[in-house]
């Protein structure tokens, strides 16, 4: 099969052997569609540590080509998607059963083999069945609304005023998941088009994490407000304590809601995220998008397995 490779210091289009089944757990999804993160360009530019030679892509749909014994009831056929972010499944919190708290997470694309392919095998405890209503393109874009939904763990209520700080794709979806949960007094925040008044909102939702975004939406929160940390930085981002510690603020970073929630969103038609799905190109044209990529990220871009029965 052909897959994107990071591969130590370079970036490929190779022919690789398509996986199969190993273990009573595992299945094997022939890839439709797979969208691009800035966590995968990120990844093949060296800023964060992985496998030194890894198929990169996270984000994804396709159908069951090869299931185990042990998959959950999946079989072949089956339309679905899969959570790329796993819990290690042996440390104090798995064990406990708060998996969601697990501190030594893999992800595929990272530490596993990823979707830039023609295939992926995965644990059969990662995959979800998309509903019949849900296009592939759809299913794909499961991953960054389920991300999105996590600010719904943020303690903030309908009845409160707040901005999600950056005009781009993210706070978009971001709004929509919001809304739709009766969130009617928020506002997207340019950083660019305009001033926040201070001391106005009782809580902030960073998308955009650098140093002067931080001031910006601590200046603009209330006394006793929330500012609610979204961005995935690898890089330090500075933050006034003084302003922190006379207001109060509470600092409430969020990482995933529900997996499953995050596609009846879509399914049930709460939030319509067509719209903000972009290009579709092929595996070989990678050089090209992932630089497109770093200039702006206005809708998702995907890339799509052309040959062998995936493209069937």
């Amino acid at each position: 099969m052909r897959a994107i490779i990071k591969d130590k210091e370079t970036v490929v289009v190779r022919d690789i052997e398509q996986p199969r089944v190993q273990s009573a757990d595992d299945v094997v999804i022939c890839v439709k569609i797979a969208g691009l993160c800035r966590t995968d360009v990120f990844m093949a530019d060296g800023l964060i540590q992985g496998k030194d030679t890894v198929i990169l892509g996270h984000e994804f749909a396709g159908i069951v080509a090869e299931a185990g014994a042990d998959a959950n009831g999946l079989t072949a056929g089956e339309r679905v998607t899969v959570m790329p972010v796993m819990p290690c499944g042996q440390c104090g919190f798995c064990n406990a059963g708060a998996k969601d708290s697990c501190q030594n997470t893999t992800m595929l694309g990272i530490h596993h083999d990823g979707a830039f392919a023609e295939y992926i095998r995965v644990p059969a405890n990662t995959v979800y069945r998309l509903p019949d209503n849900l296009s592939f393109t759809q299913g794909a874009y499961s991953e960054p609304v389920a991300a999105a939904l996590s600010v719904m763990k943020a303690g903030i209520s309908p009845q409160q005023r707040g901005f999600i700080y950056g005009s781009n794709r993210f706070a978009q979806l971001i709004l929509r998941i919001m809304q739709s949960y009766g969130f009617n007094n928020v506002v997207i925040h340019d950083p660019q088009a305009e001033k926040l008044e201070d001391n106005l909102y009782d809580f902030a939702i960073e998308t955009l994490a650098t140093t002067q975004a931080m001031e910006e939406i601590f200046r603009a929160v209330r006394p006793r407000g929330t500012v609610v940390i979204r961005s995935r930085k690898h890089e330090p981002v500075g933050i006034v304590f003084d302003v922190a510690v006379k207001k109060e603020l509470t600092l409430q970073a969020v990482n995933y809601g529900p997996f499953d929630e995050a596609i009846a969103l879509m399914a049930d038609g709460r939030i319509k995220v067509d719209d903000l799905l972009g290009s579709v190109y092929a595996l070989e044209e990678f050089s090209a998008v992932f630089a497109a990529s770093k200039k702006g990220e206005s809708s998702k871009v995907f890339f799509k397995p052309e040959s062998g029965p995936c493209a069937e």
